[in-house]
Parts: C-alpha cells; structure tokens; sequence
C-alpha cells in the first residue's frame, strides 16, 4: 500500500471551534498562555502565564492575604492544571500550610474531618474532593534559615528528582545568605538572596515565584489604594525581578487587587480586580 503523501489537507481542531466558541461567549480564557498559568484568567492574558526561568515577586501589607493568594495559586496549578510544584515555606509548616488548603477545598475544619462530625452526604464530598487534591504534585520544605548552597540543592533535587514545574517561596526573607541567624537579613543579604534565586530560575529553567513583605506598611495606614501601595516595594525588588506584582484584600467585603507593576507586557501597572471569600480563605476571579 502506497502511504506517499500527494496532498496537503486541512483539518479543523477542536482548539478553533472553542476559540470561536469562548469569543462569541466573552470567556476571557486566553488559550495562548506560553507559561504557566495562573489560574485567574485576567492576570493571565496579561502575563501569558509565569514563563520559564523568570523570577516573579509578588508583595503584600503583613496579615492581607498572602497566604490565602499563594495557596490559591498551588489549587489552580498543582490540582487544576496538573503541574508539579515545589514550594519553601519557612513561615510555617508543611502540615498547617496543607491543613489550609484542605479546608479552603473542603469548607470543612480538619478537625471537624478528624472527628468525624459530619453527615454521609458531607462524607461522600469530602472524599471526592480530598482525592482530587491527592493528586496534586505538591511539595513542601518548611525549613528554617536555610544555608545558599542547601537551598540551591532542594531546588534542583525538586527539579530533577521530582519534576518541579515552578517553585514557590514563601517569605524569602527568612531565607539565610549563608550564615544561619536569628536577625532579619539586611538589605545587602535580601538582594543576595534574590539574586540567588534569580540564578537558580535560569539554572533550572523554570519559575521561580517569591512572596514578600512590603517593608514600609505601617506608613499606609488603613489605605485602600493598591496602585498606590507599589511605592512602598524595595526598589531593590524591581531591578533584580523580572516580573513584579501587589495583592491586597481589602479591609471590608470581599473585594481584592492585583496589581501588575513590573512585566515585559505592560508600559505601565495593570490593577486587576479579584474576590475573596473568607468564608473558605480563597482568591477567585471576580
């Protein structure tokens, strides 16, 4: 049987019947993301997603949120999209970060699962939902002050033993610069260790995504203004990082900003409107 190709055919995919489909619908779903994507859409068709070997740094005011955000990311990654995450979590331990997401996931207390207490339709859901989130490729490090070389090591044992497809660091200003202290690093250690991690994004060749403080929040006050709120990010933070963003959840209600400072996409800062629900500690698209 000849198998010689004479012509060229055309074929339609299902990929174009749903881009036609979601542009007479208004879906913002942007099915060209080139990264990672976040999972919030309008953040994505900005950003195309966290790209390979980029150092993104997201700030916020202490107590506003950013847990709450960095595990909303790891459910649309890890559990949604399937990726496999790595995550440094020197503020807390890999227990209490992972008991919140399952009761985020669950609207149920881990203590309440443990106990028992709930009704057979309950039971029946939460199981459902807890082995959807099994399978989630998360990994956690919740060690203390690590040392440079032990932090470059986890990353590339991440990378190479377990397939990391991004990491996350949780606080990386408790990370150490090789000397292991009880103090806060100094600027001259912070923009070390950012820089550290910024070699390691491109060593590895993945995303590498950074929660930090805004270091200067007690001057805010009770100010509402997230756009407003980017003056207060280390300068520091903007020349090192290649992509720079603010997430900030409003004192009342459940209104939240994202805000997009730094990006080889924008001119200027792009401010995104989100929602969160206390009630399940969760960012979503508004």
């Amino acid at each position: 049987m000849d198998y010689t190709i004479q012509d060229n055919f055309e074929f339609t995919t299902l990929k174009e019947i749903i881009i036609q489909l979601l542009q007479n619908t208004g879906y913002l779903v942007d099915l060209n993301t080139t990264g990672i994507a976040t999972g919030f859409d309008k953040v994505d068709i900005i950003t195309k997603g966290f790209q390979s070997d980029e150092l993104c740094v997201i700030a916020s005011k202490p107590g506003n949120g950013k847990t709450a955000f960095l595990l909303s990311l790891l459910f649309n990654i890890a559990s949604k999209s399937g990726k496999t995450v790595g995550v440094f979590s020197p503020e807390r331990s890999a227990t209490k970060m992972f008991y919140r997401l399952i009761e985020s996931e669950t609207r149920q207390s881990v203590k309440k699962i443990m106990t028992h207490d709930l009704k057979d339709s309950e039971k029946e859901q939460i199981n459902s939902i807890l082995y959807g989130l099994s399978k989630a490729e998360i990994f956690v490090d919740d060690s203390t002050m690590l040392k440079q070389d032990d932090f470059s090591r986890r990353c590339k044992q991440l990378r190479n033993k377990y397939g990391a497809d991004i990491i996350f660091v949780d606080g990386f200003e408790l990370l150490s610069c090789g000397n292991i202290t009880d103090v806060e690093p100094n600027l001259a250690e912070r923009k070390a260790i950012l820089k550290e991690i910024k070699n390691i994004a491109h060593e590895l060749e993945i995303p590498f995504v950074v929660f930090s403080h805004l270091t200067h929040s007690y001057k805010m006050q009770d100010t509402e203004n997230a756009l407003a709120m980017t003056t207060y990010v280390d300068e520091y933070i903007s020349e090192i990082a290649d992509s720079v963003c603010l997430v900030h959840r409003h004192i009342t209600g459940d209104k939240a900003d994202f805000v997009i400072i730094k990006h080889s996409n924008i001119q200027k800062p792009e401010q995104i409107s989100l929602k969160f629900i206390e009630a399940i500690d969760k960012f979503v698209d508004l």
